[in-house]
């Protein structure tokens, strides 16, 4: 089992009485937990003071430290998920603070599971939802809602801009603009708002207010015609543009486009919502609340010369507190490693990647230096898949990408005709990228050659990481008929990825094919 931590909130309670606030958010936290735990809370969760119950697989706990100066309450609640078998939920509330300061909130959301492909749609837990509805929660001095706001004058589109340029901002703004002046959205914004809730804050711009951002931020930072695009902290309007993701019109209205766009917002909001804060500073974790707890009690025991049976008590309390904490940082530590190996495949996938354009742009100018129209011509097909990747480097570089689990598996495939892999490369790379950058017709059952079709996924479609995003590979080339036998069974798995600078109309788009997963078999995919 490992520890998947999946999202982070942190936050601050509205409004003035901070001991009254304090009071009604805990209140929110325990009827949520109710819910979850079993059976009835003990009398001692209501008083707000230091319960644990377990009941079937299900664990509530919560501790509370009172000084002159503190007030902090922690809950735990543990429940399993109702879908996938041995898959546990952890969800940790901390509310409190300083007695004279605006009460804090924090929650953090935890997965224990064993599965070998952790892949969730993060939603944030209930407790959020109900404390922005009451008492009402603030972060940088803004309400937090989950629902989207809509601009209605060229003010509130100001004040936007204000907020999307502002250093101070913690949270990424998703803003949906209108297709026209009587259109709707072109993705679910009520389900968007609701699952990113206190993660990000999502707007919607009319049609005719999109141009106060095109004036602001020029066309290649805004967002216009039906666009969706996420604004990251430290956003500037000098700033990179591919930054900021952008989803367009075209892409959004492609079967599953809208879809898979809010999945990736809200896979974004949640690992935005983890790396860009701190444990201990901006959220606290409920173990390190407990220890805490558990020290101060032992120290008020040793000061009142308390009987040595209740300081031996408490000092196995104290102790085991403390290994629960390891343990628990020993799990966080191994999510860590597995993100850096990640994150170390990102930078070798970016290595190969700026190789292959520098070679591409090396043989531009060869040719210009010679006073050809084009380049030498692509190398000739690979015989053998060791001559695989460096033509494919060498040949499409900017428009068929592998990722790492891709190169490992066309280094030895049981799939024999590298040849027809790579012709079928070659279509990708020219017929079916022309067909999506320019339009032409539909891909849906296209016959590449005789036996090798490109079709959607259908119910084979799966969600890959790519470059830190998340997208759904949905596409893939095969060969027809019921082919079991792996030397002879083609499939090549992959999606399709915009990324568009508008510079002056018509629009100039670059645009990438990434091969997801070259499996060369009907039944071989590897992570």
């Amino acid at each position: 089992m490992r520890d998947i931590e999946v999202l982070r909130v942190s936050a601050q309670l509205e409004g003035e009485d901070y001991t009254a606030l304090a009071a009604v958010a805990r209140n929110e936290a325990l009827k949520w937990a109710k819910r979850r735990a079993g059976r009835e809370l003990p009398q001692a969760a209501w008083q707000m003071q230091d319960f644990e119950l377990l009941v079937g697989g299900r664990s509530s706990s919560a501790v509370r430290i009172e000084t002159e100066k503190l007030d902090l309450w922690a809950l735990r609640a543990e429940d399993p998920d109702k879908d996938v078998a041995g898959r546990v939920w952890a969800t940790e509330i901390v509310i409190g603070g300083e007695v004279t300061s605006r009460p804090h909130v924090s929650l953090r959301l935890i997965a224990s599971t064993a599965e070998p492909n952790f892949s969730i749609q993060p939603h944030v837990p209930g407790p959020v939802l109900q404390m922005i509805e009451n008492p009402g929660l603030i972060r940088g001095a803004r309400w937090l809602t989950s629902e989207p706001v809509t601009l209605r004058t060229e003010n509130d589109a100001e004040d936007l801009c204000d907020h999307l340029e502002d250093p101070e901002r913690r949270l990424p703004v998703f803003v949906i603009a209108l297709p026209d002046s009587a259109g709707k959205p072109l993705v679910d914004e009520a389900l968007l708002a609701r699952a990113v809730a206190a993660l990000a804050r999502v707007v919607l711009v009319p049609a005719e207010l999109t141009w106060v951002l095109t004036k602001r931020f020029g066309k290649t930072r805004s967002v216009f015609n039906g666009g969706v695009r996420a604004y990251l902290r430290g956003f500037t309007a000098n700033d990179d543009p591919f930054r900021h993701r952008l989803f367009l019109e075209t892409s959004l209205r492609d079967t599953n486009g809208a879809v898979a766009c809010v999945r990736s917002l809200r896979v974004l909001a949640a690992e935005l919502s983890i790396s860009e804060t701190r444990l201990g500073k901006d959220v606290l974790d409920f173990a390190s609340v407990r220890t805490a707890s558990r020290k101060l009690r032992k120290t008020d025991l040793v000061r009142r010369v308390a009987p040595d049976e209740e300081l031996l008590k408490t000092a196995e309390e104290l102790v085991e507190s403390l290994e629960k904490q390891l343990e628990e940082k020993d799990k966080e530590i191994d999510g860590y490693l597995l993100e850096v190996e990640a994150t170390e495949d990102r930078a070798r996938v970016a290595e190969q990647e700026n190789r292959s354009l520098l070679f591409r742009v090396r043989q531009l100018q060869a040719a210009l230096i010679d006073g050809t129209l084009t380049p030498e011509e692509n190398p000739p097909l690979p015989k053998v898949w060791s001559e695989f990747t460096d033509w494919l480097d060498q040949s499409y570089p900017d428009k068929v990408l592998l990722t790492p689990a891709a190169r490992r598996m066309v280094r030895s495939p049981e799939f024999e005709d590298v040849t027809l892999v790579a012709r079928s490369v070659v279509w990708l790379a020219t017929i079916q990228h022309d067909r999506r950058a320019n339009g032409g017709g539909s891909l849906r059952d296209v016959q590449i050659e005789n036996g090798i079709l490109n079709s959607p996924c259908g119910g084979d479609t799966y969600s890959v990481d790519w470059k830190g995003r998340r997208y759904d590979v949905d596409w893939h080339v095969k060969t027809g008929g019921n082919v079991r036998d792996p030397k002879r069974c083609l499939r090549i798995y992959y999606f399709w990825e915009p990324e568009t600078q508008q510079t002056e109309p018509p629009r100039v788009c670059r645009r990438l094919i990434v091969i997801s997963y070259a499996a060369m078999s009907s039944v071989s995919r590897a992570a």
